[in-house]
Parts: C-alpha cells; structure tokens; sequence
C-alpha cells in the first residue's frame, strides 16, 4: 500500500545553497499573523520523522532544517560545537528571510534551541524545550541501554537492528508498543558518520547551566514520566531554572512528541498562541 504522508509534503521540502554545502529544509507557510517556528529536530533525525508532529501544530509557519551531515544536508566542515550549530541555524533563518520566530527544541534539538536563545533573544518569541537537557555536566543520562546506544549511529544503519534497540532506548510506550516505533522511525534516513558523530561531540561537550536563569522568554518544557533516554529529572531542572518556564508531564517515554503528538499538538499551538 502506498504510503500517502510524504507525497502530501513533497512540495514543502526544499534545497539551499549555505557557505558553499546544500542544505535542505522544511518550509510549510501557514498564518502570516503569527510567528513562524522554527522546529530543531533530535540527533541525527532527519526532518520526515518530524512530519506527524508539525501536522498538528495549526497553521503557522513552519520551518525546520537538516543539520549538516543529516538527513539531505551536505556535511559542514567548520561545525564542531553546539554554538557553531547556533550560528549555522541563525544563518540559514536570514537567508530564508525569518529575522523573528519562535521555538520548539526536541531532544538534541533541545540543547540548539537553548543556545539560540542565548545567542539571540532578541530573535525569538517563545520557547518550548521537549524531552531535553541542560546537556553535558548539567545532564542526567539515561539507561545503560541507551547511553552505550546513542554514541553510535547503528541503529540509522541497520533498519531492524533500530526497530530491536529504538524501544529498549526510548523506554514507555515504545517497549509496550514496538511497533509504534517502526511507524515512527520508517521514514528516517540515516545520517553520515560524520555528521552523527560531530552532533554526539557537540552535546557532550556543552552545557546551559550557567545561564540558564538568564533566560527571560516564556517557556514551555515538556516531559515524559518513562523516559528512558533523556529522564525526566532533567526537565525538572530546567523548569526550575528557568524563571518564566511552564512544566507539562506525560505518561509516556522519549517517544511522546510521537505517539502523544495530538495532546502535545494543541498544548504547543495555545501556548505559542497566549
């Protein structure tokens, strides 16, 4: 059976040409009277595993972008940290002309949105920080399972190894459920070597810690009660200090922007609204 949900998209994808690499990204035009938001994605996802959850998320702008060496994105030599991801991002939003928008981090994509945020403020409106971390130092690491399983990219490289490891990873639903994770995995496409390897370096060699009391925007922090991969401890953290941040917990693990993608859908949409 054929499956209808990237054909439908097909048209939203498109190609940039950034300090000499092409670079895609995902550009959906919604509402003019809203804020776009921009959609930073978790590590080494490319952007169709993203689609489920931006189709629940209204009509405003969307963006989102394959980071280098990620999905269609061309790798970038001159990227090392997570601040250099910072200044890629905030680039490639000039070029496609969005000077203001707002923000939602998911996972690794959590750690770039921070860090936008503290290289930009003036740049963005508000930020919803999903299933993440302060990152480095200030982190709580998951199960053993998936600390030794996230330094690698086999489970990108071998489709039913990642439908085997992805549950045991993701922890909650995704254990109870395996095969909500092969629906949600099955059009991921693997990343390079290198640009799964530079984002792994990049997050462990970083943390918001110190300046997150900085902060001033209003924030969203979403949680998973099981979540295996990025515990929940760290988005108590970060709801406790980050000074205007608004705590929301779901029974469910690191696979909740998926399977909970309709509650998570209008919980974004009204607070990216107030």
């Amino acid at each position: 059976m054929k499956d209808l949900l990237m054909d439908d998209h097909a048209d939203e994808f498109h190609m940039i040409r950034h300090d000499g690499i092409r670079i895609r990204y995902y550009l959906r035009k919604g509402d003019g009277n809203l804020p776009p938001l921009l959609v930073c994605n978790g590590l080494g996802q490319s952007i169709e595993v993203l689609i489920p959850l931006l189709d629940e998320l209204g009509q405003r702008t969307l963006i989102t972008i394959d980071m280098p060496g990620v999905g269609r994105s061309e790798m970038h030599d001159d990227i090392a940290s997570i601040p250099d991801y910072s200044r890629f991002t905030l680039a490639v939003m000039d070029e496609l002309g969005f000077e203001n928008f707002d923000i939602l981090g998911i996972s690794w994509g959590g750690a770039l949105a921070q860090q936008m945020i503290r290289d930009a403020p003036e740049r963005v409106g508000h930020l919803v920080l999903a299933i993440t971390s302060a990152g480095g130092i200030g982190s709580w690491w998951g199960t053993p399972i998936a600390l030794s399983e996230i330094m690698f990219p086999l489970r990108y490289m071998n489709k039913t190894y990642g439908n085997f490891i992805g549950p045991w990873m993701y922890g909650g639903e995704a254990l109870l459920s395996p095969g909500a994770f092969r629906e949600y995995s099955k059009h991921a496409i693997a990343p390079s070597p290198e640009g799964y390897f530079t984002q792994v370096r990049a997050m462990c060699g970083w943390t918001s810690l110190p300046w997150l009391r900085e902060i001033e925007n209003k924030t969203l922090i979403i949680a998973g009660k099981y979540d295996g991969l990025i515990p929940i401890t760290n988005q108590l953290l970060l709801a406790n200090m980050i000074p205007d941040a608004t705590l929301q917990i779901y029974s469910a693990g690191h696979l909740l922007m998926y399977t909970k993608r309709h509650e998570v859908g209008t919980l974004i949409s009204s607070f990216l609204d107030d």
